[in-house]
């Protein structure tokens, strides 16, 4: 029995020290408040006009009631804490004083066209907190335009064409009609518009099927084409959305990557067999893969075993297209020799690989020709000897022979 009380009066003594601090941390400062002002108007008439997207001072006087320090004032609409949430250290109070308090609290600027907001004033201290809610106007401007969103590549190459996707919204009271969208980046000399139509303070539906007469938001994209001789680098970006009565204008940067040809070389043979001083042909196969027109300038490497030419040093290749320079070579002597040709283009740099083996040697031009002088002659007196058979069998008459009759008598 004896340890149930104890028990029972351990749970008590537990109980009253919880609640007692529960209270101690929920006490309310004693204060006597006087004027509130919100952009230099009584804000207690809950009548006060706040524009959205704007910063409004606030003002709080009040007399002090008890002796206070660690004192925190701050701010904030309810429902946008994070986003519009101001706070400052202010002096210690001592009782009997008047003090005024002053901060610049930002109003939301996603509000309705009308829409009343809660302000939110706090005083906190050692010696507890006090807090006062406010009823004010919040309103949209007359005319105002808010670019959503600029969605784009962050990087292209010279000659490539960008899709920028923009969403644009009405933030203002009234209708925008004839809104436009300007994309410019004046360094390229690059300027793109797209028509967003007139649009609404407020979407416009039918509840029943879910359609929209009227919108307050829109989404168009529009196309750039980076020149082709663009350098590399950041450039600047304006996005400028307006019409007759406002504008609103978002800088954004694009960055144009180096030029690069791309592709790649093919070596069509890449073996050939032929003998001392006889030339042959290999095909060098070149692949542009780019989105933009190559020049290719092209070097064999030196050798003392083969003398190599190209039917083109520099060759012209279009965008996704091929081409075939021919590479002639000419043993000097015999062996196996690999030898390469080196392709260059901007910071495109590759080698094709051959193999020239090389065995015996190739009849000379002087000796083909004195064979060929030589069977000719041969030729010559074959035929003239023939000529001279003909004539003699031609001119050749057989002889004459006397007929003998017989005479009857």
């Amino acid at each position: 029995m004896r340890k149930n009380f104890v028990l029972a009066s351990l749970v008590a003594i537990l109980a009253v020290t919880i609640v007692a601090s529960m209270v101690a941390a929920t006490s309310t400062l004693d204060i006597a408040p006087g004027l509130i002002e919100v952009d230099g108007l009584d804000a207690t008439s809950n009548n006060v006009a706040i524009v959205a997207g704007s910063k409004v001072p606030v003002t709080f006087e009040f007399t002090a009631n008890e002796n206070a320090s660690d004192v925190v004032v701050s701010a904030w609409f309810q429902g946008e804490r994070s986003r519009t949430f101001v706070e400052n250290d202010f002096a210690d109070l001592i009782e009997d004083r008047e003090y005024k308090l002053r901060l610049s609290v930002n109003v939301p600027s996603d509000v309705d066209p009308e829409e009343e907001l809660t302000l939110f004033l706090r005083i906190e201290t050692d010696s507890g907190n006090y807090e006062e809610e406010l009823s004010l106007q919040g309103q949209r401007m007359a005319d105002n335009l808010e670019v959503l969103l600029v969605d784009f590549e962050p990087n292209a190459k010279p000659g490539e064409t960008v899709p920028i996707t923009v969403v644009l919204k009405n933030m203002g009271r009234q209708e925008a009609e004839d809104t436009f969208v300007t994309v410019k980046m004046p360094e390229l000399g690059i300027s793109r518009s797209a028509y967003f139509e007139d649009l609404s303070p407020v979407d416009v539906c039918d509840s029943d099927n879910g359609d929209c007469d009227q919108a307050d938001s829109r989404e168009r994209r529009l196309f750039i084409t980076i020149p082709e001789d663009a350098k590399s680098g950041k450039y600047e970006m304006s996005v400028r959305a307006f019409n007759g009565d406002t504008e609103t204008v978002v800088a954004k940067s694009l960055t144009v990557l180096a030029s690069r040809a791309e592709g790649n070389v093919l070596s069509n043979p890449t073996g050939k067999q032929f003998a001392v001083g006889q030339e042959t042909s290999y095909d060098l196969v070149l692949v542009n893969s780019g989105n933009k027109i190559a020049i290719y300038n092209l070097a064999p490497a030196t050798s003392d075993a083969l003398s190599i030419r190209l039917s083109e040093p520099v060759a012209i290749v279009p965008a996704g297209s091929s081409k075939i320079v021919k590479v002639y070579v000419t043993a000097n002597r015999e062996g196996t020799f690999p030898f390469s040709v080196g392709v260059t283009s901007d910071n495109f740099t590759k080698e094709a690989q051959y193999l020239a083996t090389v065995e015996g040697r190739a009849l000379s031009s002087g000796s083909t020709s004195s064979n060929v002088v030589a069977l000719t002659i041969v030729l010559a007196i074959i035929f003239v000897v023939l000529v001279v058979i003909l004539v003699v069998l031609l001119t050749r008459r057989p002889e004459k022979t006397e007929e003998f009759g017989e005479s009857y008598y």
